[in-house]
């Protein structure tokens, strides 16, 4: 069963007012336990039924299944799992939440079987409009690795790094720096002029 979905929010819409119209959603229509907090990127909502509901019979009244929303900039990730239920959450104890994801907990057999997890997605959607994205991780290119050899520039062949003349011909492969005699200025060594004063140089 799926646990993460990704949406781009609407221009009048917010992680903040996604949570606080599930949790009346949860509490109205699912007859649910529900609290909202406030976290450092989103808001959170913890839901947990009566005695009486079946899912609750499998992973015990101490949990609650959590929907933890994170906003960044339009865009709104939402993470369904379990945690454990704590009165009059707050900020300072979020961090603190042993949270798991929704396939992972032990004795979750019920919920997977159970249609809640659709439910809230499916509530999410209808309220923003939208359907969930893929997100796309790029692939990593392996870095273009510089070449340990220098090529002769006469016949090609390579040659290790350092070399003062190609193996294969004896062609120099460290060009000698030619100056031009009157003003100094670096030359590629085959002119006839030099392109900075015009002194004839052969």
């Amino acid at each position: 069963m799926e646990t993460t979905r990704t949406y781009i929010l609407p221009y009048d819409s917010s992680a903040q007012s996604v949570a606080y119209a599930l949790a009346e959603y949860l509490d109205v229509e699912k007859n649910m336990i529900t609290q909202t907090m406030r976290t450092r990127n989103g808001y959170t909502v913890q839901c947990k039924g009566d005695a009486t509901a079946e899912w609750t019979k499998y992973i015990g009244m101490d949990a609650a299944l959590s929907v933890a929303m994170t906003q960044i900039d339009d865009e709104l990730t939402v993470v369904i799992g379990t945690d454990k239920w704590v009165e009059k959450l707050g900020i300072a104890a979020v961090g603190s939440i042993f949270f798991q994801p929704l396939l992972i907990t032990a004795g979750i057999g019920a919920l997977r079987q159970a249609t809640l997890p659709q439910d809230i997605f499916r509530f999410i959607e209808d309220f923003l409009g939208v359907e969930p994205v893929e997100k796309v991780v790029p692939e990593r290119t392996a870095p273009v690795e510089k070449p340990e050899v220098v090529l002769c520039p006469k016949c090609g062949t390579a040659n290790r790094i350092g070399s003062l003349f190609c193996r294969e011909c004896g062609e120099k492969l460290v060009k000698p720096v030619v100056k031009c005699p009157e003003c100094d200025a670096v030359l590629e060594g085959d002119e006839t002029f030099c392109p900075f004063c015009g002194k004839r140089l052969k």
